[in-house]
């Protein structure tokens, strides 16, 4: 239980998340959209070797929109151009969902320069701090041309 404005309420906070309880609250907001016909197209594009995943990337499309989750390249492969490759992969998959445009979030502790290089721009910006030092959260957004 917890209390709000001095009422008990029947909240309870969970910490770690149960994946039960992820998978109930995500299946339910889903399950709204569709009736809203706000559809939600997931893919994940991966790099395996030798049986095993090397590097990877995880999208979904939503109005027109393509979202990048997580861009993941071994530690052993990064900077060997993998990272704008899988990007490259995403777009064209979006832009096949019919993708209008894309938008990614990184930490300024993770990619903040990687984005703009592939023609990404900055749009929303939150400061805190982890481990006692400042991080930041960046939003990047790149429209596609009708050309591409």
């Amino acid at each position: 239980m917890a209390t709000i404005d001095g009422e008990e309420a029947m909240f309870e906070t969970l910490d770690p998340v149960p994946s039960e309880i992820a998978t109930a609250i995500s299946d339910g907001l889903n399950a709204f959209n569709e009736s809203a016909e706000i559809k939600r197209e997931a893919f994940a594009i991966v790099w395996r070797e030798n049986g095993g995943i090397i590097a990877g990337i995880t999208a979904s499309v939503c109005f027109s929109v393509l979202f990048i989750g997580n861009l993941w390249v071994a530690k052993s492969l990064r900077l060997s151009g993998i990272g704008t490759k899988l990007m490259a992969a995403a777009e064209e998959e979006g832009r096949r969902r019919a993708a209008v445009a894309a938008c990614v979030d990184t930490l300024s502790t993770q990619a903040p320069d990687f984005y703009p290089k592939l023609g990404y721009v900055e749009f929303g910006r939150v400061s805190g701090h982890a481990g006692g030092r400042p991080v930041d959260r960046i939003w990047f957004r790149k429209e596609f041309s009708a050309a591409a």
